[in-house]
């Protein structure tokens, strides 16, 4: 048992002298975070698609919406999605395109209109969207459709 023991010492302190032994594969992969701009990419095809999976995974966990259909609070990412696709089904997408962008600051917005048809008759919404920096992630803290 003693000799077990002893072993395993002399194998742990071995490790520690020859660390390359150790995967280093981890150390030089890139990691890759999307930026504010490529995130409004995203969004702007999800509303003109009315997709929400095109950028549900920028949710923050309490993600503000204030929407013309009275809906108005801090959501979970899960709420978020089923609010966001409900409002899609009910204001069904015709186009949207961000008019303002602004992707320099550290706290990232655009803003843009959103065509939709909703029970046969057509509209326009204002959409405002804001980032968040979470971690090393960039995050949707807030959207605003009016």
């Amino acid at each position: 048992m003693f000799r077990i023991i002893i072993v395993l010492i002399v194998f742990a302190g071995y490790s520690n002298f020859f660390p390359q032994v150790k995967n280093h594969k981890n150390n030089f992969e890139k990691i890759e975070i999307d930026s504010p701009k490529n995130i409004f990419q995203k969004v702007e095809e999800g509303f003109n698609n009315g997709d929400v999976e095109k950028f549900a995974k920028y949710f923050y966990s309490q993600t503000y919406a204030s929407l013309s259909n009275g809906v108005t609070g801090y959501y979970s990412p899960n709420q978020f999605f089923y609010i966001i696709q409900n409002y899609f089904n009910i204001y069904k997408p015709i186009g949207f395109r961000f008019i303002v962008l602004n992707d320099s600051t550290e706290n990232p917005y655009a803003s843009g209109f959103y065509k939709y048809e909703a029970k046969g008759i057509r509209g326009n919404a204002q959409v405002f969207i804001s980032l968040k920096i979470i971690g090393n992630d960039w995050k949707i803290s807030q959207i605003t459709i009016n």
